[in-house]
C-alpha cells in the first residue's frame, strides 16, 4: 500500500492568495466632498463593485497629483493583482484653469481624468435627461439640477437616489446627446479660460464604461 503524500498547510502570503477571492478595486480622487463622494459610494453599491472615494478640496492638478501619491502606496503595500485596477481624478471646470497640466500628470502615471463642465451636476441631470445645450454655468447647471429634484438637502449638495437608481443606461444615452464631436476636440485641448468651448460635457460616461459590464448597469 502505497504511502499518503503529507500535506504541509499553506503559509503567509501564499496562503492568502489561495484562499482569497480577489475583486476589483477602483479608487477616485475627487475635489467634491459630498455629492461626488454619494454618487460612486451609491454606484459600487448597487453594481457590486468595490470604489475607494478620496476627497479633498484642491485644483484639478493638485488632485492628480494626490492620486499619484496613492498610487504609489497602493503598488507599494499590493500585489499587482490587489492593486486598483483604475484610478479616475475626478474634476469639475468651475474656476480653475489647470486642467491641461492635470491631464498631464494622470497620462504620466496611468491615471484617467474625468472631468465634468461645468459641474458634477450635469452627469446627474442626464439620469433624468440630456443637460441643456445652453447649460454652461455652473449656477445654471445646478440650479436645473434642483429643479429637477435630483439634488437636495443643505445647498443642494445631496443625492435624491429616487432619481437615479435604475437610469444608469439613460444617463449614458443623454450624455452623448451633448457631448458633441465639437466638443470634443476642445475636451481633448483643454485650452485654458476656453472651458466654455467643451460645456455642458461629462467624461462619467467613461468610468461607467471602464468598471461596469453593460449587463450589470443598474
Amino acid at each position: 500500500m502505497s504511502r499518503k503524500k503529507t500535506v504541509f498547510p499553506a503559509h503567509g502570503r501564499n496562503a492568502r492568495r489561495r484562499h482569497r477571492r480577489r475583486t476589483k478595486r477602483y479608487l477616485v480622487v475627487c475635489g467634491g466632498e459630498v455629492t461626488e463622494r454619494l454618487y460612486f459610494e451609491r454606484l459600487a453599491l448597487r453594481n457590486n463593485v468595490t470604489i475607494d472615494v478620496q476627497s479633498k478640496k484642491r485644483s484639478p492638478s493638485q488632485l492628480a497629483q494626490y492620486a499619484v501619491a496613492l498610487k504609489q502606496v497602493d503598488d507599494r503595500e499590493n500585489d499587482r493583482p490587489d492593486r486598483y485596477s483604475a484610478i479616475f481624478v475626478v474634476v469639475d471646470v468651475d474656476d480653475f484653469h489647470d486642467h491641461g497640466d492635470a491631464q498631464r500628470i494622470c497620462r504620466q502615471n496611468s491615471i484617467q481624468l474625468v472631468i465634468s463642465n461645468p459641474c458634477f451636476e450635469v452627469w446627474l441631470i442626464d439620469h433624468v435627461r440630456p443637460c441643456p445645450d445652453s447649460y454652461d454655468t455652473t449656477s445654471y447647471v445646478e440650479d436645473y439640477a434642483a429643479e429637477l429634484k435630483v439634488v437636495t438637502g443643505q445647498r443642494n449638495k445631496y443625492i435624491d437616489f429616487s432619481y437615479i437608481d435604475g437610469h444608469l443606461r439613460d444617463a449614458i444615452e443623454n450624455a452623448k446627446r451633448h457631448n458633441t464631436d465639437t466638443r470634443l476636440l476642445a475636451r481633448r485641448q483643454l485650452a485654458p479660460n476656453h472651458e466654455v468651448k467643451y460645456a455642458p460635457w461629462t467624461d462619467m460616461v467613461d468610468v461607467v464604461n471602464s468598471i461596469i459590464r453593460p449587463t450589470d448597469r443598474a
